[in-house]
């Protein structure tokens, strides 16, 4: 007789005496790799663990069956292949080990699991998992779905685990997670419903991939979540979205359209670095605290229509040619961002535009305020019909820049000097007075023709109405002079006014 079966013999020896079935158990661990699913009920049903690695279940494995619908011991099946399983309404009170095991099609509704759940690197062809609950830890990393599956009205009371599961259509809506939840990692190859979904812990859902659409409608995070580095290929809804604690978006790509509106951030919400091709819709959504969305680009439309927003960042950030950022009607304290950055993207509202103008004089951005205003008063000058607040609106922009540009006023006066020197010297229209000033600069003898250097000389004097005594106009020139002291009187007040404001602020 050889040594493992004298050892088998004495091991079945020592359970009969002990009463504890282990004979059985090793006879079940040792047999061939296709295993009656039958055997494995009896186990369960007389209350003995079923443990099994590597072997082939052969028929139905309904637990449904089970007295009470109960399963009060150790069920480990590691790395099996399962073609039919049932576990709808089974209340598994000891741990279970499903890892690395191959389901076909396998029901787990309305089972509660009241110990650990291990089913990691699982493969489930069709799986639902409606109604179920996970009253202690339960783990699915690097699982993988092939077909769709149901986790709607699920409810994990402690820590549940899905880093690197790769579903295709995955359904979670009305589902809770009372503790953490980590999806990190995690790749959604069709639609992933997250609606209506409570997690109460912290989320994280670093790096995962979701290829179609994600919709998380009126979901709430109520311990902070993380998408950093998350892919989002298609639509993605977080509309009515309930967010509480960091709330972090960093360098996430959003291909689709990436659809926020009438969601809440009442904590800061990091959107930096984040990408987005498609739409960005921010209306109605409400940042209670910082949001950074610096660094972050927007291919299509930055929609803020209607937000209310505390403080929001988007220092450098990246816009398309197309690219348009829509402020109509929002509210914001603090608003970061240089002009020169967004003055090509903001959609025209006066309320918009007044609003950044206020903001950066909060700010003390004085350059941005005056370009922010002057950009206000050009595109409200355009849209304004033909009269006199138009006439008006234009000659405030040619003559000083609406107020913020005192070179305006300056290049003005000085083209006013070369225009009216021009007019005086091509028309000799000044001469000499016979009672000249007297002094060594004016010694030389003055020529009857006056030089384009003495009209620029007087054109100068009148423009700063300080007519020069030893010249005097001639003919229709003095009304040329009369013209030329009205425009220096207007200029060189515009002038004064528009700097003192600058030097003032």
């Amino acid at each position: 007789m050889s040594l493992g079966i004298r050892l088998l013999l004495i091991l079945c020896l020592l359970a009969a005496l002990g009463g504890m079935g282990m004979c059985d158990d090793v006879l079940a661990a040792s047999s061939t790799r296709d295993v009656l699913a039958s055997q494995i009920l009896s186990l369960l049903a007389e209350g003995r663990p079923a443990n099994y690695e590597g072997c082939n279940i052969v028929g139905d494995l309904n637990l449904s069956a089970l007295p009470g619908a109960r399963v009060n011991s150790t069920l480990t099946l590691v790395n099996c292949t399962v073609d039919r399983a049932g576990f709808s309404g089974v209340t598994v009170e000891k741990d279970i080990n499903l890892a690395g095991t191959t389901f076909g099609v396998v029901s787990f509704d309305q089972a509660v699991f009241l110990e650990r759940a291990y089913l990691g690197a699982a493969s489930f062809r069709n799986a639902s998992f409606t109604g179920a609950v996970f009253r202690q830890p339960v783990i699915f990393d690097w699982a993988l779905f092939h077909g769709p599956v149901s986790f709607v009205d699920a409810r994990f009371e402690k820590d549940a685990s899905f880093n690197g599961v790769d579903f295709q259509e995955a359904d979670f809506n009305y589902s809770a997670f009372e503790s953490y939840s980590f999806f990190a990692q995690s790749r959604f190859s069709a639609n992933a419903g997250f609606s209506d979904v409570t997690f109460a812990g912290s989320s994280d859902f670093t790096s995962a991939v979701f290829l179609a659409n994600a919709n998380f409608l009126r979901s709430r995070f109520d311990g902070g979540v993380s998408f950093m580095d998350a892919s989002f290929a298609g639509p993605s809804q977080f509309g009515l979205v309930k967010f509480q604690g960091l709330s972090s978006f960093g360098n996430a790509t959003f291909i689709g359209d990436a659809n926020y509106a009438l969601a809440r951030f009442s904590d800061a919400a990091y959107f930096s670095e984040a990408k987005f091709l498609g739409t960005a819709l921010f209306g109605l959504t409400k940042f209670e605290d910082i949001a950074s969305f610096q660094k972050a680009s927007f291919g299509g439309d930055l929609i803020l229509k209607s937000a209310q927003i505390s403080t929001f960042l988007m220092d450098d950030g990246r816009y398309g040619p197309n690219a348009r950022i829509t402020l109509n009607d929002s509210s914001f304290d603090r608003l970061k961002v240089h002009w020169s950055e967004i003055e090509n993207h903001v959609v025209w509202d006066p309320g918009s535009y007044l609003a950044l103008v206020n903001n950066y004089r909060n700010l003390g951005w004085s350059r941005d305020e005056d370009d922010c205003y002057y950009q206000y008063r050009y595109l409200d000058q355009q849209h304004k019909s033909p009269g006199w607040s138009k006439f008006i609106d234009i000659l405030a922009w040619f003559s000083c820049g609406y107020g913020v540009r005192p070179s305006y006023a300056v290049a003005w006066s000085l083209l006013t000097i070369l225009f009216f020197a021009l007019i005086f010297w091509r028309g000799d229209g000044i001469r000499r007075s016979s009672k000249p000033l007297q002094g060594p600069a004016e010694q030389d003898s003055v020529p009857e023709r006056a030089t384009l250097r003495n009209a620029l000389f007087f054109s100068t004097m009148i423009f700063l109405s300080q007519g020069p005594i030893d010249f005097l106009p001639l003919g229709r020139h003095r009304y040329y002079v009369i013209i030329e002291g009205i425009f220096g009187w207007l200029l060189l007040a515009l002038f004064l006014v528009t700097l003192g404001k600058v030097m003032i602020r």
